[in-house]
């Protein structure tokens, strides 16, 4: 008798907090989702993000998160002829920031050839006589190619993902943006950058 009235009991318990159970289940869950599409993620948060074009305007994202750096940025992209973030990447070298930008050969010597055919101006050529701004090219066999779309800014946030810097990659294409505060994957992509970045065979643009 007295196990089945501690049934009778946990069972009434169980049925009254159970509203205030999935009350407070829910609330974390929209604050998940909250900080998760805000985009504000900052260095003080462990935590990710994931973004989609074209259904989101990734070039605001990458420009919002590169106008945040305060030291340094270490940017590994195949292509690059995204004007807007070039001239974001220019403004933060005036203010001091460090910018090294890698580059892959032969989508960058195409994007050159391709600029000076229109007599346009490429991003390299954008950037050029930027005091604070690195631009090296990986040599070596085409077929081995320098594929990344990355950036790491000030060591905290990185950003990867199948987004290229231009304007069809940010804005059209169906692509994706991961960014991360997680301090072992930044870790592993500034070691993978740092080795690039020194190869020997690397052709020093600026």
């Amino acid at each position: 008798m007295r196990i089945l009235l501690g049934i009778v009991i946990a069972a009434v318990a169980l049925s009254l907090a159970r509203p205030h159970i999935q009350k407070l289940l829910n609330l974390e869950h929209s604050r998940i989702v909250a900080g998760a599409s805000s985009g504000s993620l900052t260095s003080g948060e462990s935590g990710a993000e994931a973004h989609f074009s074209p259904t989101e305007n990734l070039e605001e994202l990458d420009v919002k998160y590169l106008r945040q750096a305060r030291e340094s940025v270490d940017v590994a992209m195949f292509a690059f002829t995204d004007q807007r973030i070039a001239e974001t990447l220019k403004q933060l070298a005036v203010g001091h920031v460090k910018v090294r930008i890698y580059r892959d050969q032969g989508q960058f010597r195409e994007e050159e050839e391709k600029a000076a055919r229109f007599r346009g101006l490429s991003t390299s050529l954008l950037l050029r006589g930027s005091v604070n701004i690195q631009i090296r090219v990986k040599q070596g066999s085409e077929r081995d190619l320098m594929h990344e779309k990355a950036w790491c800014l000030d060591r905290r946030l990185l950003r990867d993902g199948s987004a290229n810097w231009s304007p069809g990659g940010e804005m059209t294409q169906d692509n994706q943006i991961h960014i991360t505060t997680d301090q072992g994957q930044i870790a592993g992509f500034e070691r993978s950058f740092d080795e690039m970045w020194s190869r020997p065979s690397n052709r020093v643009i600026q």
